[in-house]
């Protein structure tokens, strides 16, 4: 078989090689877009730029890396800001500014062959100690130093649909001090576009009126579709719900007829809002890719207590009420299909179902929902649940299950999506804790936004949601750096969605795209904390996209610790077993307790109990086990933790062990994870199997070995033990 090899100079230092075959007949299985993958190392994008001054010192790093008061300039040297992106997106990268003192202008100028460019500048501005504000300022305006932190300085740059492919040379002229240093950015624009339609789905709840600032409604929903964000409400000012389309005082046929405000003129018309911003008609001919038309009335509310007149009774309804409510959702029903807006609109009916009532009652809305009005989707805020959906009075589904990110129960959501064509997205909250990524808090780097995407693709997700987003927005609407950041993740999954030939992944199969999707992101809590290990994967992936390398990247970090054999034991440090050095069967185990992850030591724990007495160890007085097998760690409540152990790229046989050694856990299901592949899934120990051993064979690229331990049990709706016991990591010949 031939083998083609391409090489890409990236920031005029850091060489990557993309080496795939060639040699596919007409008969090859389309998933199968690549031999041999490429080996992507963790990129080069935070340096010191060579152009620095005794008096002003300049470097670089992603914007994902988000920069604190104490970040300093890295002791790697090289030349110029290297930026690459599509046709039809926006990229942003950042030369940041000192420490140091004084004044200086910041001026922007090149990329005169990209007719229809955008190029902002802002001053990223801290709050909490984190950058988190961006400030826009023009081309050649006045930037204050600091002699405390760096000043970083963010270039975004919107790349036009008719932008030649390859480099662009555009160049940062820094003047202060009498002095004016030059800083080239090089652009290298991809031979495809990004799409202009959206295919990662948000529901963000956001206030449009707060982003209109001295601009229009237009603007304001603009900005958010570029950022390839949606509101829930993407009709403001008007709306579908009730008050306005059934029960209006304005309406000829108050309670009897679908009205859509022909009378209230354009900008406020929920007739002429609907297909602006559903259909974008007369807007951007695209319109945002979903449209909440109205929703419960509080957490605790589904539908309102009275409804034209009738008394609601319970929250199931009397018949008069429901008669009406389902008369109602009909005529809506018959004026999406009338309008064309079936696929994109849907009814959010219930948030967070809390118990056994809860879930009866969103069992209840559904089929009354669907029996009404059988082409309008629905949603709830909770993960696909058989409690739900098979309710004993009647089976139903929910066409958008959106699942917190730590309720998600992957089985069961893969069996509704393959079965009934049901969709899961998934939300944050802002106590998520560690391992899971958190895009909520200032004081969070930006990989916890950046990553949601592609987590979400690993997990078969297809959108994301969150209920202040306005806290991503600065004064006037400007979006700040965890806004723009979302972006660049929302971007990236475009990336994917075309490697995987212009579609989203089913459950149950495996696509090429995958193994770079696992590489970053295996799963909600395994998932790589290098930005610009991240910036090379996306990078390499824009190279096989455009067709300049026909294989797939995937990330390979390297790491401190070599490959080989090491031998794990989970135990009390300073407790049983005591023995020193701790061999068993001719292996010598490391002693590890609940240490949190320390780079020096190469390996520790990730999770929201760490460093109190929760996370418990353990000794079983067990016969006819050993000393390995005995010991043991767990969290008291049951909590998933990460475990990280650096380890150099290889293919290994792994072996873990859980359990009590001589003690049964029936009611107690243990589960465990390794790279986000399942090894212990949802098992309880027994009497006959006290100790439950699985082994793997895997590999790692990327620089460490992930384990979650614990974590909420499908099978018991609850958080459950799992006692870690051992782990043994062989390296394969």
């Amino acid at each position: 078989m031939g083998v083609k090899c391409t090489s890409f100079w990236v920031l005029g230092a850091a060489l990557l090689i993309a080496c795939g075959g060639n040699d596919k007949g007409d008969d090859s299985d389309a998933d199968d877009q690549t031999t041999t993958p490429t080996m992507v190392a963790s990129g080069n994008y935070s340096y010191t730029l060579s152009e620095s001054t005794d008096a002003l010192t300049l470097w670089t790093t992603p914007v994902t890396n988000k920069l604190t008061v104490g970040s300093r300039p890295p002791q790697r040297v090289a030349s110029g800001i290297f930026l690459s992106a599509a046709r039809n997106e926006f990229e942003s990268v950042q030369l940041v500014l000192g420490p140091q003192s004084g004044e200086v202008t910041v001026e922007m100028t090149g990329f005169e062959n990209l007719d229809g460019q955008r190029i902002d500048l802002a001053v990223a501005e801290y709050e909490s100690n984190w950058v988190e504000n961006l400030r826009p300022i023009g081309s050649g305006a006045s930037v204050t130093l600091d002699s405390d932190y760096g000043v970083p300085v963010w270039l975004t740059v919107y790349v036009p649909g008719d932008a030649a492919p390859g480099e662009h040379a555009g160049e940062f002229v820094v003047t202060g001090a009498g002095s004016a240093v030059t800083v080239p950015v090089t652009l290298y624009v991809f031979d495809f576009d990004l799409p202009a339609e959206i295919h990662f789905a948000t529901q963000l709840n956001i206030s449009v009126g707060s982003l209109v600032g001295s601009g229009t409604v237009d603007d304001a929903k603009t900005m958010l579709f570029e950022h390839r964000m949606t509101p829930k409400s993407v009709t403001w000012p008007s709306g579908f719900n009730y008050n306005i389309t059934w029960e209006n005082e304005n309406s000829p046929a108050v309670c009897e007829q679908f009205y859509d405000e022909p009378d209230e003129g354009d900008p406020y018309s929920i007739g002429a809002l609907a297909p602006r911003y559903i259909l974008g008609e007369g807007w951007n001919g695209i319109g945002f890719p979903n449209a909440m038309l109205f929703q419960f009335v509080d957490n605790s509310t589904p539908r309102p207590e009275s409804f034209c007149g009738i008394a609601r009774g319970d929250h199931y309804g009397t018949d008069p009420y429901n008669t009406e409510w389902s008369q109602w959702l009909s005529a809506l029903d018959d004026y999406l299909m009338e309008h064309g807006m079936t696929d994109k609109a849907y009814y959010y009916v219930q948030n967070e179902p809390q118990n056994a009532a809860d879930e009866a009652l969103a069992a209840h809305l559904c089929r009354l929902t669907k029996a009404a009005a059988p082409n309008l989707r629905i949603a709830v805020s909770e993960e696909p649940k058989p409690s739900i959906a098979e309710d004993a009075d009647g089976a139903c589904g929910y066409d958008i299950w959106i699942a917190h990110v730590r309720a998600y129960e992957e089985n069961y959501a893969w069996q509704r999506q393959a079965e009934y064509g049901e969709s899961v997205w998934f939300y944050s909250l802002d106590h998520d804790p560690e391992p899971y990524f958190n895009p909520t808090a200032v004081e969070s780097q930006g990989m916890n936004q950046r990553i949601i995407p592609w987590a979400a693709w690993s997990h078969r997700i297809t959108g994301w949601a969150y209920y202040d987003a306005g806290r991503f927005f600065g004064e006037n609407g400007v979006p700040g750096v965890r806004a723009e950041l979302l972006r660049e993740g929302f971007e990236d999954y475009e990336y994917l969605w075309l490697a995987n030939g212009g579609a989203h992944p089913g459950v149950n199969e495996s696509v090429a795209v995958d193994a770079t999707v696992h590489s970053v992101a295996a799963s909600m809590v395994s998932w790589t904390k290098d930005a610009d290990a991240l910036m090379a994967v996306r990078h390499q992936l824009g190279l096989f996209i455009e067709g300049s390398t026909d294989a797939l990247p995937l990330l390979e970090v390297e790491s401190s610790r070599p490959a080989g054999n090491y031998y794990l034991n989970f135990q009390d440090p300073e407790g049983e077993p005591v023995t020193d050095p701790l061999v068993v069967d001719g292996k010598e185990y490391m002693k590890i307790g609940w240490n949190e992850y320390d780079a020096a030591l190469g390996y520790g724990w990730r999770g929201e109990n760490m460093g109190t007495d929760i996370l418990m160890t353990g000794f079983a007085q067990a016969d006819g086990f050993n000393d390995v097998q005995r010991s043991y760690i767990y969290d008291d409540y049951g909590r998933d933790n990460l475990f990280e152990f650096d380890l150099a790229p290889g293919t290994y046989n792994i072996t873990v062990g859980v359990g009590m050694a001589g003690r049964a856990y029936d009611g107690q299901p243990h589960n465990l994870s390794i790279e986000g592949q399942k090894i212990v899934d949802d098992e309880p120990t027994t009497a006959d199997e006290t100790l439950i051993e699985r082994s793997v064979t895997m590999d790692i690229t990327d620089g460490s070995l992930s384990m979650v331990a614990a974590g909420r049990s499908p099978s018991i709706d609850d958080y459950s033990y799992t006692f870690v016991a051992y782990l043994e990591i062989e390296m394969v010949e």
